[in-house]
C-alpha cells in the first residue's frame, strides 16, 4: 500500500513522477526547518487550497542534500487533544509518527506528523499535544446497511498485510460530506465527516476511489491513511472564525474540558 496520493488527486505511479512532484512542492512550498545534531531537515508545504497539501522533506548533512520523503498532506479543522503522548522520529527519511490517547478516553491515535518541522522545541515538553488529524482514503465504500462502528489499525484487522501502523480500517456513519477539488488537476475529491463510534474524523477521497452514492447519514467502509499536524495555542485560537454547520455542535464542548 503506497502513500495515497490519489486521495488528493494527484497521480504518482512511478519514481520520476514521484521525483517531478517532490521537486514542485519543493519550489513553491513555505520552507521550514529544525536542526538535528549533525544534520539539518528542511520542511516545504506546498499548499493547494482547501487544506490540500504537499510536502517535501530535504535532509541536509556533510555529505550535501538529499530529498528524504515527498507526501501528501490534509490540513483538518477537527482538533484533538492527545494524553499522554510520543513522537518517533525517522531522521534520514524526514518521518515521525505520533501515537497518543485521545484526552479523556481508552482511543489511542497513530498518525504520520506532517509538520516536524514546523515544530518548537517547548512543543516537545507539553503536556499536552493539540492536534489535526485526518484520514486520507485507499477506497471508500458507501454500505446498504448498518453495522457495528469501528476504526482499527490494518495491522490488527489483517495481520498478514504489509501496511502502514498509520493504516486505518473504519466503519461509521456519514455526518456531512462536501465536494472539492484539486485547483492543479482539476480531479475531483471528496471530503467526508463521519462517526466511527469511538471517534469522528476528517476524510479526503478521489471520487474515482468512492464506491456508492453519498448521503448524510449513510454507512461507509474506508481504508485510510491517517496524518496529522501539531498545533501551537496560537494557531488554536486563531482558527475561530464562529460557528462551523458542517459540524455536529456537541463536538464543540469537547475543547472546552477544564483540567485538573
Amino acid at each position: 500500500m503506497g502513500e495515497p496520493f490519489d486521495a488528493i488527486g494527484f497521480t504518482v505511479s512511478d519514481e520520476p513522477s514521484y521525483q517531478a512532484l517532490a521537486e514542485q512542492a519543493h519550489q513553491q512550498g513555505v520552507n521550514s526547518h529544525m536542526p538535528r545534531e549533525h544534520s539539518m531537515l528542511h520542511g516545504y508545504c506546498w499548499s493547494l487550497g482547501d487544506g490540500l497539501e504537499v510536502w517535501t522533506v530535504l535532509h541536509e548533512s556533510k555529505t550535501g542534500m538529499v530529498y528524504a520523503d515527498c507526501r501528501p498532506g490534509f490540513r483538518g479543522r477537527h482538533l484533538f487533544r492527545l494524553h499522554p503522548w510520543e513522537i518517533t522520529e525517522y531522521e534520514e527519511d524526514g518521518e515521525a509518527t505520533v501515537r497518543g490517547f485521545i484526552e479523556g478516553s481508552e482511543t489511542e491515535l497513530i498518525f504520520e506528523l506532517q509538520n516536524l518541522t514546523e515544530m518548537s522545541p517547548e512543543m516537545f515538553r507539553a503536556r499536552l499535544l493539540t492536534v489535526a488529524v485526518a484520514g486520507l482514503a485507499y477506497r471508500v465504500k458507501v454500505n446498504n446497511r448498518a453495522a457495528q462502528p469501528s476504526f482499527l489499525p490494518i495491522e490488527k484487522v489483517s495481520p498478514r498485510r504489509h501496511v502502514a501502523e498509520n493504516d486505518y480500517a473504519a466503519r461509521g456513519q456519514i455526518l456531512n460530506w462536501r465536494e472539492i477539488s484539486n485547483p492543479r488537476t482539476s480531479t475531483s475529491l471528496i471530503w467526508l465527516y463521519a462517526d466511527f463510534g469511538r471517534i469522528r474524523m476528517e476524510l479526503i477521497v478521489n471520487r474515482a476511489d468512492l464506491k456508492g452514492e453519498l448521503r448524510k447519514g449513510a454507512w461507509i467502509s474506508a481504508e485510510l491513511w491517517v496524518q496529522g499536524h501539531v498545533l501551537t495555542e496560537k494557531e488554536v485560537q486563531s482558527r475561530y472564525e464562529g460557528v462551523d454547520a458542517e459540524f455536529p455542535s456537541g463536538d464543540y464542548w469537547m475543547m472546552f474540558r477544564r483540567e485538573n
